[in-house]
């Protein structure tokens, strides 16, 4: 008599259907592969992605892996398509700089690193891939609401105000956050001036895709090598550009 497969490895059964070649799939090749009944299959699929561990993309019908599948340390992270079209404008922007960068997702309100790009230094952040840092007070997720629909926006806001020492920080209603996503939006970028971290100066862009998922390039620096005023009028451009650069890259269009 042939045993049951339990729930957990279905699930992982699925998620091992994508691969580097083919990250994206419809409900029919998954069930291909995972050579699991229709229902079943599709009972998984709205499970994985209500909670984000895979995207689902209306107008292809097609699944693709998300941003909560880092926790899992899958092979698979390692050629997720975003990342590695993103890989050499990371490159590019460190060498310019001599600074070490990275290439976040938002998942819900954290955002969640999915590459960097690491210049040695006398201080060096303890980031790695798949570390996590919250949506609200930090660069990379300020610039990334800034572009946020109204609704979703909203649905975020109302999240964060859940937890009484982040609900102070961004207002009633989210006010505080709102004007400064405001300010952020009309200049392109998002300054982050020690506010989470003391000592962590950061300046970062959003990054679009066909696939609506919300990216943002980040780049870390020393308060006390370079000023805010710096960030604004030397690295503020070049990221801004680079930001324009890799949407396009990743299908986005205006």
């Amino acid at each position: 008599m042939s045993r049951s497969i339990s729930p957990p490895i279905k699930a992982l059964t699925i998620l091992e259907c994508f691969t580097a070649k083919q990250p994206r799939l419809t409900l029919s090749e998954i069930q291909r592969r995972a050579r699991m009944p229709k229902t079943t299959v599709f009972r998984f699929l709205k499970a994985l992605t209500d909670n984000n561990y895979l995207k689902y993309e209306p107008y292809r019908k097609q699944y693709s892996l998300g941003p909560r599948v880092l926790l899992l340390g899958f092979t698979v992270l390692q050629n997720m398509e975003a990342r590695e079209i993103a890989r050499p404008y990371l490159e590019s922007l460190s060498r310019e700089f001599n600074r070490s960068t990275s290439f976040l997702i938002r998942d819900k309100t954290e955002m969640v690193y999915v590459e960097r790009i690491r210049v040695p230094a006398l201080r060096d952040f303890n980031i790695s891939i798949g570390s996590r840092i919250s949506v609200h007070n930090t660069a990379a997720g300020r610039s990334v609401l800034a572009y946020m629909e109204e609704d979703k926006l909203k649905d975020i806001v109302g999240q964060l105000a859940l937890d009484s020492g982040i609900s102070r920080s961004i207002g009633k209603n989210g006010s505080k956050l709102l004007q400064l996503l405001t300010r952020v939006r009309k200049q392109g970028y998002a300054i982050n001036d020690q506010e989470s971290v003391r000592g962590v100066r950061a300046i970062a862009v959003p990054v679009f895709s066909a696939a609506d998922s919300d990216y943002a390039i980040s780049l870390v620096v020393p308060p006390e090598e370079v000023a805010v005023e710096e960030l604004r009028t030397r690295y503020a451009p070049i990221l801004t550009e680079l930001g324009r650069e890799l949407s396009e890259a990743l299908g986005h269009t205006d």
